[in-house]
C-alpha cells in the first residue's frame, strides 16, 4: 500500500502542471541515454533500477513507498466458479473483467487494491491485469513486444500518482496509464492495450455466468475485506477511455448519465457503442462487427492528465 504523498494526490495545481506539459505525457517517445549510468533506489537489499534510458524527466519518477515486489504481484493466479465466488463477493463489489475468444474472467478489486498487478491468461490470451488504486485506472495489456512475453510485477514507484509497473527480464519501469517502458532497457516499447471493464460483480456475473473469478485463496495474508485506500482524498469522478488507431477519447461518467441512452460513436474508423448503468456505476463497449475498441475506465482527473489532448465526449 501507498504511503499519503504530500498534498499530492492530484492536486489542482498538480493538474493545471501536467496539463501544461502535454508533451512530456502523451507525445515523448525519444530515448534519452545519460552520459553516465543512472539510477533509481528500488528499496533496501535491492538492486537499484538502472534508468541511464528513459523516456521521462526522472525528477518525475517519484517513490510511493513499498520496495520493488513490496506489494506482490499475481504470478500463478487460482479462480474459483460463480458459485464459489459468490460466497465471498457481495453484488456491489466491483471487478475489473475481461473476455477472449468466449472466455470471460473477473478480478475483484478488493484482491487488486493488495496486488494490483496479475499475470495471466484468458483463453489463449496472455494478459498483464493491471489495477492503480490512486488514479482508479484499470488496464489490461498484452505482455508480449517483438515476440518475447514478459512477466510484470509493481516496482513501488509512480510517476504523476500512477502506477509503474517493471518487467523481471529486463527490470524495465512502465507507466501503466500511458502503456510505455518510461525508463530501463526496454525504454520507449509500448504495450497493446486490450479492452477491459469495472463493473459491479452482480452486473458481471449477470452478462458472463460461466466467468472464472479470481480466487481470494492467493497465497498471501491479507485484509481482503478492507480498502486501504477508502479514506484517501481522491478525486473519484470515474470516466471511460477509448483508444483506437492511436486516437483517444473520454467519455466521463457525468456524461454518459445525461445522455440517458446508449451513445453511438466512431473512433479510428470503428463504429461502437457506449452502454452505461447509472446505478451500478458501470460502462461498457459493444460493436456489431465484432472489432471492440480497446478500453478502460479511470479516474477523470488523472486521465485528462496523461492525455491532455484527447477529446471528451459532450452528452447532446
Amino acid at each position: 500500500m501507498y504511503r499519503r504523498l504530500r498534498s499530492s494526490v492530484i492536486s489542482l495545481s498538480l493538474l493545471l502542471w501536467l496539463a501544461s506539459s502535454a508533451s512530456a505525457l502523451e507525445q515523448q517517445k525519444e530515448v534519452i541515454v545519460e552520459k553516465k549510468e543512472a539510477h533509481i533506489p528500488a528499496g533496501a537489499g535491492q538492486k537499484p533500477w538502472d534508468v541511464t534510458r528513459h523516456v521521462i524527466a526522472l525528477n518525475e519518477i517519484q517513490s510511493g513507498g513499498p520496495p520493488k515486489n513490496g506489494i506482490p504481484a499475481l504470478d500463478r493466479p487460482a479462480f474459483v466458479s460463480v458459485s464459489e465466488a459468490d460466497r465471498t463477493l457481495k453484488p456491489q463489489d466491483m471487478v475489473l473483467g475481461t473476455e477472449f475468444s468466449g472466455v470471460s474472467k473477473a478480478y475483484p478489486v478488493p484482491i487488486l487494491n493488495w496486488h494490483e498487478v496479475v499475470n495471466d491468461d484468458v483463453g489463449e490470451q496472455p494478459v498483464i491485469i493491471s489495477w492503480c488504486p490512486l488514479c482508479g485506472s484499470a488496464l489490461v495489456f498484452d505482455p508480449r513486444v517483438n515476440g518475447h512475453r514478459y512477466v510484470f510485477g509493481v516496482s513501488g514507484l509512480l510517476y504523476h500518482e500512477n502506477l509503474l509497473l517493471f518487467d523481471q527480464e529486463t527490470e524495465s519501469l512502465w507507466s501503466q496509464l500511458r502503456g510505455q517502458a518510461v525508463a530501463g532497457p526496454l525504454a520507449g516499447a509500448d504495450l497493446r492495450l486490450l479492452p477491459a471493464s469495472v463493473a459491479t460483480w452482480q452486473s458481471w456475473k449477470a452478462e458472463h455466468p460461466q466467468t472464472l473469478v479470481l480466487s481470494f485463496q492467493t497465497g498471501y495474508k491479507r485484509d481482503y475485506g478492507r480498502d486501504p485506500y477508502r479514506e484517501w482524498p481522491l478525486d473519484r469522478r470515474m470516466a471511460l477511455i477509448v483508444s483506437k488507431q492511436g486516437q483517444t477519447k473520454i467519455y466521463p461518467f457525468s456524461e454518459l448519465k445525461k445522455a440517458k441512452s446508449a451513445v453511438q460513436d466512431e473512433l479510428g474508423g470503428v463504429s461502437f457503442t457506449i452502454l452505461f448503468d447509472g446505478k451500478q456505476q458501470s460502462a461498457s463497449v459493444q460493436s456489431s462487427s465484432g472489432d471492440v475498441p480497446p478500453h478502460f475506465t479511470a479516474f477523470l482527473g488523472n486521465v485528462r492528465a496523461f492525455f491532455p489532448h484527447a477529446e471528451i465526449y459532450k452528452a447532446r
